[in-house]
């Protein structure tokens, strides 16, 4: 069964976890001419609060760093345009997108899995572009509030006065995310009301990945059903951690840096992992505790 959404959850565990030497959530950056270590932490979009999960070792980093980075800026501007690329145009909705059948078979997912009426759907969610929609199904399973990463460790870095920057303007997110064509979000959509059940049983897995840091398990899934789309991998992870990397070194060199960005772009052939090594850095994963 092929996992369905692009976000990403975690679970708790209770006992301290020992990572392999090749996998973490959180990594250390040295060589390569800077003479104090940075770090590299790869987060997951959002996860229930219960089961939000922030390791010791990430704030210790955190606090002692004199810079604190992550993707975009993450304030009213950025939540508009955000908002503008996550839905359809004027007169577009998902109906508009879909067959009957099929509009019918994600309306139907709704009420009967979150009591989510056609009425109420139409009013909240039909002007979302499939890919929103996904999200807000994955969001709607927790059964419970959630919390955002960037906005967590973002409030935590200004709790304790350490300098924030950003690696871009929200605009070039939302031009990656629209990089991925409406008819394939559509089909993934339709994938995702037809195996839900399973869907959230992959999901659960997945959150029992993160803490054990298992880059591959977990860059696996957010590229489904994105594998059969290589502009949006190009666009929404290559080109972006490319766009990084420069920027990223610049801050190194001048500054202790705590780097957070989602999980997918620290794995695969052109990830930030294997990236920073082919510039002659040393990645050294930390082990981290529960």
């Amino acid at each position: 069964m092929k996992k369905c959404l692009v976000v990403l959850g975690l679970v708790f565990l209770s006992v301290s976890i020992s990572i392999a030497q090749d996998s973490s959530i959180l990594w250390e950056i040295s060589g390569n001419g800077i003479t104090k270590p940075s770090y590299l932490f790869g987060t997951l979009k959002f996860t229930g609060e219960k089961e939000f999960y922030f390791p010791q070792e990430a704030k210790d980093k955190i606090k002692a760093a004199n810079l604190f980075v992550i993707e975009d800026q993450v304030d009213h501007h950025a939540q508009h345009e955000l908002n503008k690329a996550l839905h359809f145009p004027k007169g577009e909705s998902l109906a508009t997108h879909t067959t009957p059948e099929q509009y019918k078979q994600v309306t139907s997912l709704f009420e009967k899995e979150f009591g989510i009426g056609k009425v109420a759907f139409e009013a909240k969610y039909a002007r979302l572009k499939p890919l929103a929609i996904s999200v807000s199904m994955t969001r709607l399973a927790l059964g419970e509030g959630v919390k955002y990463y960037d906005i967590e460790l973002l409030r935590f870095a200004k709790a304790n006065k350490v300098k924030t920057y950003s690696l871009e303007k929200i605009e070039r997110e939302a031009a990656a995310l629209n990089s991925f064509p409406v008819n394939e979000q559509v089909l993934a959509l339709v994938h995702a009301a037809t195996y839900f059940k399973d869907q959230k049983e992959e999901f659960k897995k997945l959150m029992a990945d993160y803490p054990q840091g298992k880059l591959e398990e977990i860059f696996e899934y957010t590229l489904h059903p994105l594998d059969n789309n290589q502009k949006f991998i190009e666009e929404f992870y290559y080109k972006r951690n490319e766009e990084w990397l420069p920027k990223l070194e610049k801050m190194m060199k001048n500054d202790v840096a705590f780097v957070s960005v989602g999980i997918g772009h620290l794995e695969g052939e052109r990830g930030l992992l294997t990236l920073l090594k082919a510039k002659g850095y040393t990645l050294t994963p930390v082990t981290v505790s529960r």
